[in-house]
């Protein structure tokens, strides 16, 4: 039974209509051959600009990219059994977040063993000679996830959700990368002030129901 489901060939729609809008080219098509980096979706899908234009003079493509689904499912089991919790939805998208041409996978886990009401656990898997291994991970995290244009370390900051539960209001949130991976808890991050432009791709639209 395969341990997810693949991201990729879907319409984007609109999402946290005060925080996102446009469309998106999600890499990695599940159940068939992968989508070629650029490649139109047919619908006039393209990466999505967030709450405000490109830098004057900027010209910026999208980081999606195929990920090799054979490898990142077999990595994602191997993990989910070192961590000793049980199989559930997760989403998966691959991009080039560092731009060295290789592919990471952004992976959100959705399952019961991996979310509280706040939010569930961003894994950031890269590839290397014997596969793809954890690299970071966030908890407390809540789709969308969206790969910003701006970077930290050499590697682009993700946007996040989260919060949402109980006296937490639900937040967005920067992600950035500190040499060692991203920040551990989502949660203690800064909120996005909604006045600064942020301009990104959709990576993960939206978590997969937990089972049960």
């Amino acid at each position: 039974m395969p341990v997810g489901r693949i991201i990729g060939c879907t319409r984007t729609g609109v999402i946290l209509a005060s925080l996102l809008a446009g469309t998106s080219i999600l890499g990695g098509c599940g159940g068939g051959p992968a989508r070629a980096p650029g490649a139109a979706l047919g619908d006039g899908a393209r990466p999505v600009q967030l709450g405000g234009g490109l830098r004057p003079g900027a010209a910026r493509a999208s980081v999606l990219r195929p990920v090799n689904e054979t490898q990142i499912r077999q990595a994602i089991e191997n993990y989910r059994i070192n961590k000793k919790r049980a199989a559930g939805p997760v989403e998966i998208v691959g991009a080039d977040l560092n731009e060295d041409g290789s592919v990471e996978a952004i992976v959100l886990f959705s399952g019961k063993d991996w979310c509280t009401k706040t939010g569930c656990s961003l894994a950031v898997f890269r590839p290397g000679q014997h596969g793809y291994r954890v690299i970071s991970r966030t908890v407390r995290v809540k789709a969308p996830v969206v790969i910003s244009a701006d970077q930290n370390n050499g590697w682009r900051d993700l946007l996040v959700s989260t919060g949402g539960g109980g006296t937490a209001p639900l937040r967005r949130v920067r992600l950035r990368f500190t040499g060692g991976g991203y920040a551990r808890n989502a949660m203690l991050e800064e909120e996005i002030p909604p006045d600064i432009p942020q301009v990104g791709d959709v990576a993960i639209q939206a978590a997969s129901a937990s089972p049960g």
